[in-house]
């Protein structure tokens, strides 16, 4: 007679552990899907941001290929230095002022972050839910009466 409950009980508590592992696979399974969407929208982003920065630059470098020989031409013009210094003054600036950004560039710290911040939070939030289901589960095994 008592061990048909028992099997009941222990028939129920498989049942619920069972159906949490499920549960808690389809939970996994979705944070992933949203992680890997949330990437695809960054990498989207990403590469249209990039696109746009790249013909601007493109563009703004005749721009300044051109102020650049202007004032190669301006020193000339201004001066008795043959043309070619001209150009070698106005290149080694230019190549002073490049090194001195790409320096600067280089001691920068890019702040980057490459993992999806709500599938990080959601994937946080299901493990505490899971501890404390698993908790509440251990707790009312402990309690129920045998």
């Amino acid at each position: 007679m008592s061990k048909e409950p028992h099997s009941v009980e222990n028939a129920s508590w498989s049942g619920l552990v069972s159906g949490i592992v499920i549960d808690t696979a389809q939970l996994f399974a979705h944070e992933l899907e949203l992680a890997k969407l949330e990437l695809q929208e960054d990498i989207r982003n990403t590469k249209v941001f990039i696109g746009f920065l790249l013909f601007g630059l493109a563009i703004a470098s005749m721009g300044f290929l051109m102020i650049l020989m202007l004032f190669a031409y301006l020193i000339n013009a201004t001066t008795i230095i043959p043309l070619w210094g001209c150009f070698g003054i106005v290149g080694g600036i230019t190549l002073l002022i490049g090194a001195a950004f790409l320096v600067w560039g280089i001691n920068r710290k890019p702040d980057i972050d490459l993992i999806p911040q709500r599938a990080a939070e959601a994937v946080k939030e299901d493990i505490e839910w899971i501890s404390s289901s698993i908790k509440t589960s251990r707790i009312a095994k402990k309690h129920a009466p045998h």
